[in-house]
C-alpha cells in the first residue's frame, strides 16, 4: 500500500475518528490500519469523507466573509437601484423643462419709428429659441447691417455675417439678417443696430421669457436702403400705416369689415372708405395708395378706393379678383 496515502489517512483518522463508523469499518485503532487491517478502497472512502467535511467547515467559515464583501460592494439591491434611476430622471426632466406650455412661434412685421420720443420695438424672446431678425427699407428691399452692439453681451448670443458686393450683387447674402437667441430665461437688456447709410441707430429692446416668440421679425425702416428701389419709394407715404401692417401680418385693421374674395387668393377688408387687400399677387388696377410687401416679397398688402373687381398678375399672367360683401 502506498505510504503517502496511508499517512494521510492516518491524519485524517486522528482528526474525525468517528468518520469510521460511518464507512461501516469496526473500530480499529492506528496500530491496526498501520498493519493493513483496512483496505485500500476503505482508507480512499474514509479520506474522500475526511476532505468533504473539511470543505464544509472551510464554506462555512467562507460564507459570512463573503456576505459582507458582497454587502460592501453592493450594498444597493436591484429594486433599489432601479427606484433612485426612475427618482434621478423624474429630478433632470424638471430641471430642464421651464414652462408647462411651450412659448408660441409667430413670425411678423414691425416700422420702426425713428422720430424723438418714440417708443423703441419690443423683440420677444425664450432661452433656447432662436430669433431672426431681418431689415428692410420702405419699398420692402434688404438693408445691409453696418455694426450692432448689445447692452449685456453675457445674457444673449447674436449672430451675424456682413455681406461683400459680390454676393449683394448675386443676392446670396444682403448682410441685413441677424440671429438672436437669450442665454437666460428672464434677463432683458437692448441692441442697437447700425445700417449702412443710415446715421441713426436702430434700437430695440429685448424681452426673454415671454409666452409668444418672434421666431421670424421683419424690421422695416423708413426711408430708402442703399439696395432699395427709388421708383417704387415716389409712390410710398413717408409715414408707414399700421393698420397696413397689420393686414401685412394678416391682423384685420381696426374696424374692419371682412369681405369676399374670390378668383385668386387674397383676403379683404372695408374700413370707412379704405378698402385693404392682403394677396401674394400684383395689383395693378385700381392703382393703390400704398402698400407693404414682406421680406421675402411672397405677401403684399394695400389699401386702395372700394372696387368689387380687382385686376393682378400671378407669375405675369393677368388674374381678375372679384370683391362681395360691401
Amino acid at each position: 500500500m502506498n505510504i503517502q496515502l496511508r499517512q494521510r489517512v492516518k491524519q485524517g483518522l486522528v482528526l474525525c475518528t468517528c468518520m469510521i463508523s460511518l464507512t461501516g469499518v469496526q473500530a480499529a485503532d492506528s496500530s491496526q490500519v498501520g498493519s493493513g487491517g483496512v483496505s485500500t478502497q476503505q482508507l480512499q472512502d474514509i479520506l474522500a469523507k475526511v476532505q468533504s467535511m473539511a470543505q464544509s467547515k472551510t464554506a462555512q467559515v467562507a460564507d459570512p466573509a463573503f456576505d459582507k464583501t458582497k454587502r460592501a460592494l453592493f450594498p444597493l439591491s436591484p429594486d433599489q437601484i432601479h427606484e433612485l434611476r426612475y427618482e434621478y430622471n423624474r429630478t433632470k426632466q424638471a430641471s430642464e423643462v421651464t414652462e408647462k406650455v411651450p412659448p408660441k412661434p409667430v413670425a411678423s412685421a414691425i416700422v420702426v419709428n425713428l422720430s424723438p420720443g418714440s417708443t423703441p420695438p419690443v423683440v420677444r424672446l425664450a432661452s433656447g429659441f432662436v430669433t431672426s431678425l431681418i431689415f428692410l427699407d420702405s419699398s420692402g428691399e434688404p438693408w445691409p447691417i453696418k455694426a450692432y452692439d448689445i447692452g449685456d453681451p453675457q445674457a444673449f448670443n447674436i449672430q451675424w455675417k456682413p455681406s461683400t458686393p459680390d454676393e449683394e450683387k448675386s443676392g446670396e447674402s444682403m448682410g441685413n439678417t441677424m440671429l438672436i437667441q437669450s442665454s437666460s430665461m428672464y434677463r432683458q437688456g437692448n441692441l442697437a443696430v447700425m445700417l449702412r447709410g443710415l446715421n441713426t441707430p436702430i434700437m430695440l429692446t429685448l424681452i426673454p421669457g415671454q409666452r409668444v416668440v418672434d421666431y421670424r421679425l421683419d424690421v422695416q425702416v423708413p426711408g430708402l436702403g442703399p439696395l432699395g428701389n427709388s421708383k417704387e419709394m415716389t409712390s410710398l407715404p413717408t409715414e408707414a400705416n399700421p393698420d397696413l401692417l397689420n393686414v401685412l401680418n394678416n391682423i384685420p385693421p381696426v374696424g374692419g369689415k371682412a369681405l369676399s374674395v374670390s378668383g385668386a387668393d387674397g383676403h379683404a377688408w372695408l374700413a370707412g372708405n379704405t378698402l385693404y387687400l392682403r394677396t401674394p399677387l400684383t395689383l395693378i388696377s385700381p392703382s393703390w395708395v400704398s402698400t407693404m410687401s414682406s421680406s421675402d416679397g411672397l405677401v403684399h398688402a394695400y389699401t386702395l378706393t372700394p372696387a368689387s373687381v380687382l385686376l393682378a398678375l400671378h407669375h405675369g399672367k393677368l388674374v381678375k379678383l372679384k370683391v362681395k360683401g360691401f
